[in-house]
């Protein structure tokens, strides 16, 4: 039996496609495909990563679909990505289903890109740009306006008791590639955060994430003692408190090895001071960053400041506007 996770009611007979949400033990990437399908605006399932035995999938999904549809033939949208390697196949679902668009979100590829990327109907890509790819400045995530409103609602008692301006900071740590984010390298960090807090003033609230080492993070919190902070566990406090931060901070500091928080940080249009240290960041990261910095959402952390402005970035809007002319809807 296949067992998905299903979004708010699917009525029987309807125009708009059937939504499929590939499954993902990366959060950033599950995040992505998330927020792209609630921007859509359709009903989705997270259908669950393709299985070593591609003939028993394939057949379970077959088998969803037309209890899906009662029957009916219906365009089916699969949304996947990087993350776990299924790119062949889910792009073997296109020989399975009838009318099928199949998209890939990604965020970092590698130097050669999976030949059959081609055969995606869209590829929304910050690296590459061809026939099917959709070019982007960062990562989709599934912020949107009403959520940050919502949460900005939800913790301003909390928030607007604080010294102002509140300085956002958002740890990543260390990924499949690079381990350097470590005692030795907080040390540095921390000093050109605490330059910066001390040039504008202000309070810093500090999250971290998954890939955050708890011994580094202890020690880069020794290392800020006599600034004023707040620091919160991120999966100790509730999803809103996050993004409550995203709503009320007046900057923020990034760790560049999460593509996901400079994103949601960038959707803002706050000012975003993101650290590229070599030892601490992928190649990758500090090129797809760099997008950013061209854009004029973020520049390099030093421990100066002064603010600017730029237009905030939606990307997963953008992308969402494109399936939605691929569909033959105009909003």
């Amino acid at each position: 039996m296949l067992v998905t996770q299903q979004y708010s009611q699917r009525p029987t007979k309807t125009t708009a496609p059937l939504v499929w949400v590939v499954d993902s033990a990366y959060t950033g990437e599950l995040n992505a495909r998330i927020g792209l399908a609630e921007r859509l605006g359709y009903a989705y399932e997270v259908i669950p990563i393709p299985s070593d035995n591609t003939r028993d999938y394939q057949q379970r999904l077959k088998n969803h679909y037309v209890r899906s549809t009662q029957g009916d033939e219906e365009k089916l949208l699969i949304i996947s990505g990087t993350g776990e390697e299924t790119t062949a196949e889910i792009a073997d679902l296109k020989t399975l289903f009838e009318d099928c668009l199949i998209i890939y979100l990604a965020s970092i590829l590698p130097d050669t890109p999976h030949p059959r990327l081609s055969e995606y109907d869209l590829v929304a890509s910050p690296q590459y740009i061809g026939s099917n790819f959709i070019p982007l400045i960062s990562v989709l995530h599934n912020l949107t306006p009403h959520l940050l409103s919502n949460a900005y609602q939800l913790h301003e008692d909390y928030f607007n008791s604080l010294p102002k301006p509140i300085i956002g900071l958002l740890l990543g740590g260390n990924t499949r590639y690079c381990d350097g984010f470590n005692e030795a390298h907080v040390f540095k960090l921390a000093q050109r955060i605490a330059g910066v807090v001390n040039s504008i003033g202000g309070y810093l609230v500090i999250t971290n994430s998954r890939r955050t080492p708890e011994s580094a993070l202890a020690a880069f919190l020794d290392h800020l003692a006599g600034l004023s902070y707040f620091f919160f566990d991120w999966h100790r406090k509730e999803k809103s408190f996050y993004h409550a931060l995203l709503a009320h901070a007046d900057l923020f500091i990034v760790t560049g090895d999460s593509l996901s928080m400079c994103s949601e940080a960038a959707f803002t249009g706050k000012p975003v001071l993101v650290d590229l240290s070599v030892d601490a960041t992928e190649t990758y990261h500090r090129e797809l960053v760099g997008k950013l910095i061209d854009y004029g959402a973020a520049k390099l952390l030093t421990d100066e400041y002064q603010s600017w402005s730029y237009l905030p970035l939606d990307q997963t809007g953008d992308v969402a506007k494109v399936i939605k002319n691929r569909l033959g809807e105009t909003e």
